[in-house]
Order: C-alpha cells, then sequence, then structure tokens
C-alpha cells in the first residue's frame, strides 16, 4: 500500500512538473531573457528537451501549427523517471 502511494504521489509530482517545464518554455518564447535571444520573432516552440509543439507565421494572418505526440510522449517519460527516481531516493531516506 505504501509503495502504491508513493508512485501515486511521485506520479502527480511528475506532472506537475511536466506543466513547469512547458509553462516555462513557453514564458522564454514570449519575453526571452538577454542571453536567449530568439531571432525569429512569429515563432513558438514548446517542450524540453524535445520540441513538441511548434507554431509558426507564413504570409497569411494565420498561424501554423503542429504537435509532435512522439516527442511528447518521450519528453513526459523523461520527466516520470527522473523525478521518480529522485522521489524514491527522497522516500527511501525518509523511512531511514
Amino acid at each position: 500500500m505504501k509503495k502504491l502511494k508513493m508512485l501515486i504521489s511521485g506520479t502527480i509530482l511528475s506532472v506537475l512538473c511536466f506543466f513547469s517545464i512547458s509553462f516555462m518554455t513557453l514564458l522564454l518564447q514570449i519575453n526571452p531573457l538577454h542571453y536567449y535571444k530568439n531571432d525569429e520573432t512569429y515563432k513558438l516552440d514548446i517542450g524540453f528537451p524535445l520540441v513538441y509543439y511548434n507554431q509558426f507565421f507564413v504570409d497569411s494572418g494565420f498561424p501554423n501549427s503542429g504537435w509532435n505526440l512522439r516527442n511528447l510522449f518521450f519528453d513526459f517519460m523523461i520527466t516520470w523517471l527522473l523525478v521518480m527516481g529522485l522521489w524514491y531516493v527522497f522516500y527511501k531516506r525518509k523511512l531511514n
């Protein structure tokens, strides 16, 4: 029962971390820092380390966008594995 509770709480934590990382990549695209220059004004790439959503303008006033579901899955799995690994280490230290 304790392992199931650890798995559920770690998964919830990894989802929150994934959303936070995605939101931070969005914020860096909207308002870049001085050392992160985005030369393409009308381009939006979301995802770290793999870009899973991109949006760009061509000549028309409507944006072209696309999802890469494979990169989305890999980004989520990388985040889940890292967070669950760290959560497991901290959980084991808490028990000892």
